[in-house]
């Protein structure tokens, strides 16, 4: 892979390689018609900053939310805040808050969503310090008021990625990281409700042992996310250490796992969110290499055929500084969901180092 460096060699030639691009040049795609973007909430007087963003549709609303900071990332007052739209992500309601600390002991990160049984959860957590993870936290939707009403929160350390993935044995899965209480988690796991329950028990079952590479450099940030086909459970991870994608598997519905595995898409840099779409096609969503290491200014989406693992073909979601929204230069940590025939794809917008906003790219799909 041309992106490597010599130590992202060393890793890369103690992993066994998965090929899941199926003639597909990604250097090549390209937006096109299908995408619309809006602004969700751009940064002012009062929060500078946003990010971890996360995107539900229930009952016919979009639902949003992400943790806001006054002026800097995970420095002190740190809420989660939320709003709704009712006409497909064109216009958003004024955010509301849905979870503070006022006095900034507790910082809140970041929120995902599920729906079961016909009712909207929210999932979230607490932290004593930047991913210092001290509780996961349930929030239930209450569509007569509007509003989400607490439910509990647990002491465990495990770091969200994602929206709440149903398995096809009944089961839910949360893919993430783990730590110990009140740590930075470094080790990919996953919490799985063997009840089919969000507010029920949550069972946490490690990838691996810890975030050690084959080559001696830890994981570093391994946020995940899935695609399940049948019993195999895909988990497509970051690594800040090293530029080789990683993923790992499972052919059990995630009670074992297998890897780390290398593969040759190179969404790279930044968070990778992944899924599969009612017709059956996998996708991915993550920034494509450009030649500049930690680059995030190209954000694509690509997809399979259906039910197969090798991806064949995709689209620009945002190509560096954009006109869809001006000042926009990086566009990053995806996290989307389906309804409607549309992929509503929502992403943490840089205008600038620590000025953040958030938008939404609406993909027709066909």
């Amino acid at each position: 892979m041309k992106h490597y460096d010599a130590e992202d060699w060393a890793l890369a030639e103690k992993l066994p390689v998965l090929s899941l691009l199926s003639g597909l040049d990604v250097a090549s795609l390209s937006k096109d018609y299908r995408v619309k973007t809006y602004p969700v909430f751009l940064p002012n007087e009062e929060y500078q900053f946003l990010h971890e963003a996360a995107v539900i549709e229930f009952h016919g609303v979009l639902h949003a939310a992400w943790y806001n900071c006054p002026v800097t990332e995970l420095k002190g007052f740190t809420p989660i805040r939320g709003a709704k739209s009712y006409d497909g992500g064109k216009t958003w309601t004024e955010p509301e808050m849905l979870a503070q600390d006022p006095t900034g002991k507790i910082l809140y990160c970041p929120p995902v969503f599920g729906i079961c049984d016909d009712t909207l959860f929210l999932l979230m957590n607490q932290m004593v310090g930047a991913d210092l993870i001290h509780s996961l936290d349930l929030y239930r939707y209450n569509e007569e008021t509007g509003k989400y009403d607490f439910l509990w929160s647990r002491p465990i350390p495990f770091k969200l990625n994602t929206n709440v993935y149903h398995l096809p044995n009944g089961k839910l899965l949360l893919p993430g990281r783990i730590a110990e209480l009140d740590g930075f988690p470094n080790t990919p796991a996953v919490l799985i409700s063997d009840s089919g329950k969000i507010d029920g028990e949550w069972r946490l079952v490690k990838i691996a042992e810890n975030g050690d590479m084959p080559d001696g450099s830890k994981l570093v940030h391994p946020e995940l996310s899935a695609v399940i086909q049948g019993e195999t459970i895909t988990i497509f991870c970051r690594d800040d250490q090293r530029q080789v994608p990683i993923l790992y598997q499972s052919h059990d519905l995630g009670e074992t796992w297998h890897g780390p595995f290398a593969h040759d898409i190179p969404l790279i840099g930044s968070k990778i969110y992944s899924d599969t779409l009612s017709d059956g096609r996998h996708y991915l969503i993550g920034n494509l290499y450009t030649g500049i290491r930690y680059d995030r200014s190209r954000l694509a989406l690509l997809f399979s055929e259906s039910g197969e693992m090798r991806f064949t073909h995709g689209l620009i979601l945002q190509d560096g500084p954009g006109a869809d929204l001006p000042g926009g230069i990086c566009w990053h940590y995806p996290v989307a969901w389906e309804a409607d025939g549309r992929l509503y794809v929502i992403y943490t917008v840089s205008f600038g180092d620590p000025v953040r906003g958030a938008a939404l790219s609406v993909v027709q799909l066909g």
